[in-house]
Order: structure tokens, then C-alpha cells, then sequence
């Protein structure tokens, strides 16, 4: 093993364990109370567990997308630069996300719009990698990359929305910060099923719904936390709001 994959080797141990770290945490600020002292301690180690899943994704499909051949056969590089267009958005979707999770709650104290260069530059990325995702699985007739480049790039022009303009109402830091953490845990969970998984997947299920997982999260999720985020509209009297 050379020096690169050994640091390689060492990037993807600390993926493992911050992503794993991050869904057992994740728990515990979604089900204690919304501002109480465990929700607090317990979410900052939830937000650094995704921001080191998040940064180690990126530098992985970095790696992935630059030298594919100490990854993969000669007759798979396609596959695995794709592959790397993918674990880079869902990086990059993690780090956004815990961005905008932590960032949103400045404009509770400061509503009005304050960017930092970080809070534009990290949206910004994303939309232009989305992007460039949905080009390279149009090439290749890749759906599913297609898919998540969209994600990412609505996600990104979303959060630089926000960052960018006055709150549409008094509490669209809260829902940000909730939205935030939906795509923390999407993201979190659809690279666990799909890249921790993927070997395992291929031999228990047929090769025609090995794609099934990548999207089984978003397709589960979204509507629990659409709910979520619609009940706490309601109690805060804003459901018929924007935001």
C-alpha cells in the first residue's frame, strides 16, 4: 500500500466512525426537547460527527473522481468516477446541511441577513457539483446520479436563499435549522445504506433494485420530516407562511 492510500485508508476510518457516530447520535436531539441542555451537547456531537462524515466523503470522491484506477478495474473507472460524483454531492450535502443547521440559529438572534464567505461559498459549490452531477448521468445514462444532482442543487440555491434574504416569517431560522438536520440524516443514511451496504446489497437483492436504496431514504424521510416541520408551523401559527 503507497503513502496515498494509506492516507486514504486513514480518511475513510474516520468517515466510518463520524458517520456512524452521527446516526446513533442523531436520536437524541430529535426526540428530546427542542432547546433543553442534552438537545444542545448531544446535537454539537451529532453536527461534528456529520461535519467529519461530510469532509472525508468529499476528499474520498475527490480521490475517486482523480485517480479512479487505485479504486477500480480499467474496465470500471466510469463506474467508479460516477460513483464518486455521487458520495461528493452527499458529502457535500452533508456539509451544507449541518452548516445551515448551526448558521440558522444566528438569525434568532440577528434575524437580518449577515452572510459569511462560508455561507455562500459552501451553497454555491454545491450547486455548481450538483450540477455537473446531473450532466455526467445524463452522459451516461446514470439516473440515479441525475437524481441526487438535482437534490443538491436545489438544496444549494434553497440555502443560499435563505442566507440571502429577510426571514419569511418570525420562525423560518427554526425551520431551516429542522431542515438542516432532515438533510443531515438523509444524507447520513442514504450513504450508509448505499456505500456502507453495497456489497452486501448486491448479493441479497436482484440487480435490477440495487438502486432501490438510494433513494428508499429521501422516499421515507422527507415526508416524516415534511410532517414534522408542518406540525411545528402549526403550533408556531405560521403554517399558512412561506418558510
Amino acid at each position: 500500500m503507497g503513502p496515498m492510500l494509506e492516507v486514504y485508508e486513514v480518511v475513510r476510518v474516520l468517515h466510518i466512525v463520524g458517520g456512524a457516530l452521527g446516526l446513533v447520535s442523531m436520536f437524541v436531539p430529535l426526540l428530546s426537547r427542542k432547546g433543553s441542555p442534552i438537545h444542545r451537547r448531544v446535537g454539537r456531537v451529532f453536527a461534528w460527527s456529520m461535519l467529519v462524515a461530510g469532509a472525508t466523503g468529499v476528499a474520498m470522491a475527490a480521490a475517486w473522481l482523480l485517480v479512479p484506477s487505485a479504486f477500480a478495474t480499467a474496465d470500471r473507472l466510469v463506474e467508479q468516477r460516477i460513483r464518486g460524483m455521487f458520495l461528493g454531492s452527499v458529502g457535500l450535502l452533508l456539509l451544507c446541511a449541518v452548516q445551515q443547521m448551526l448558521r440558522s440559529l444566528t438569525r434568532k438572534r440577528s434575524p437580518a441577513p449577515a452572510p459569511t464567505r462560508l455561507d455562500l461559498a459552501l451553497p454555491a459549490i454545491m450547486v455548481v457539483f450538483g450540477a455537473s452531477t446531473v450532466v455526467v448521468g445524463a452522459i451516461y445514462g446514470a439516473m440515479l446520479p441525475v437524481i441526487f444532482g438535482v437534490i443538491a442543487t436545489s438544496t444549494g440555491i434553497g440555502d443560499l436563499r435563505f442566507v440571502t434574504r429577510p426571514l419569511s416569517t418570525p420562525k423560518a431560522w427554526w425551520y431551516q435549522h429542522m431542515r438542516g438536520a432532515m438533510v443531515a440524516i438523509i444524507s447520513g443514511v442514504t450513504a450508509f445504506a448505499v456505500l456502507g451496504g453495497n456489497r452486501l446489497l448486491r448479493q441479497v437483492m436482484p440487480a435490477e433494485l440495487v438502486w432501490v436504496p438510494w433513494i428508499a431514504p429521501s422516499v421515507v424521510l422527507v415526508p416524516l420530516f415534511t410532517v414534522w416541520i408542518g406540525r411545528w408551523k402549526r403550533r408556531f401559527g405560521e403554517a399558512s407562511a412561506a418558510g
